[in-house]
């Protein structure tokens, strides 16, 4: 049977070399905010995002899906209550919420390379043969998440969104490329500890506004045996990297968030606005960006002058 482990030594880390935010918190920011060639994407210094995966079903961003996600968690018998949808007046200094960050759960496989990638069906008709091949047992709850995967994936887009799933790096950048409009894009993604951190009220620090809007495209990395992203874009919105530092022992976080700023053709039932009070076309909706998951935004070029 054919094998698509690859050895760990030949698997670099979650790379962003060229570009001026990283998501890792095992070593300083290294990166110069420049694109690689003329406004080309290297692909070489972006690889691995095995290594920045995360357990975060309760971050579900919006989507067709009426139920969303909610704000409560069982957790050891006890319900824990964290942020998951907030209105944009909280992104501000001296705004305080509750957070709580899952650790980094990576898939097994990593990102396949894209010929292995596109020769794999990525369709609920094909699941069977799939779990053949990768060796999952039919009635393993690995199953059941890789159904809602494909059924995400293939599920219609509502009005005014565009969506696209990639099982492969160079689809992710290039399907990013393509709803951008251009080739000169950059990463956004959050600085969250990997083991996770446990419920806390945190404090906002200080809030910088991501350029290249008002079009981003958001990247969800979902469950299944190797790394496949949902990317979608729901018209306008505009996106913020958010200094946080928790109420215990001053543990510092980044959280790129993204406030949805139209939202009337929303489902009216969407747990977002029951959360907050609002409705479609009402204020704002944001969320975060949980650990390993990515904002897709225009590179923005600055006069020298």
């Amino acid at each position: 049977a054919t094998s698509f482990v690859r050895d760990p030594e030949d698997r670099p880390p979650f790379d962003y070399r060229d570009y001026s935010r990283s998501s890792s918190d095992d070593e300083p920011s290294k990166r110069t905010g420049a694109a690689s060639g003329a406004g080309g994407f290297d692909y070489d210094n972006y690889s691995g995002a095995d290594e920045r995966r995360g357990a975060t079903d309760e971050y579900k961003a919006p989507s067709s899906s009426p139920a969303g996600s909610g704000a409560s968690m069982a957790r050891g018998g006890k319900a824990e209550t964290t942020t998951v949808f907030f209105h944009e007046e909280a992104v501000r200094v001296g705004k305080r919420l509750p957070f709580r960050f899952p650790p980094a759960t990576p898939a097994a496989l990593g990102f396949l390379p894209r010929q292995v990638a596109d020769s794999v069906p990525f369709t609920t008709a094909a699941l069977p043969g799939v779990l053949a091949t990768f060796g999952v047992a039919s009635d393993s709850a690995t199953v059941a998440s890789m159904e809602a995967t494909l059924r995400a994936c293939e599920s219609p887009t509502i009005a005014g969104e565009s969506k696209f799933c990639a099982t492969s790096l160079e689809a992710l950048v290039e399907r990013a490329m393509g709803v951008l409009g251009t080739r000169d894009i950059r990463p956004v993604t959050s600085t969250l500890p990997r083991a996770g951190a446990p419920l806390q009220t945190y404090a906002v620090r200080s809030v910088r506004p991501v350029e290249g809007g008002p079009v981003f495209v958001a990247c969800h990395d979902e469950a299944y045996p190797y790394t496949v992203y949902r990317c979608h874009t729901t018209g306008p919105s505009r996106a913020y990297m958010v200094d946080m530092e928790g109420a215990r022992g001053g543990d510092a976080v980044t959280i790129a968030t993204v406030c949805h700023t139209d939202t009337s053709l929303w489902n009216p039932e969407h747990v977002s606005f029951k959360l907050l009070g609002t409705k479609p076309g009402g204020t704002p909706v944001c969320h975060l960006m949980p650990y390993g998951h990515i904002i897709w935004a225009k590179n923005v070029k600055r006069s020298t002058a």
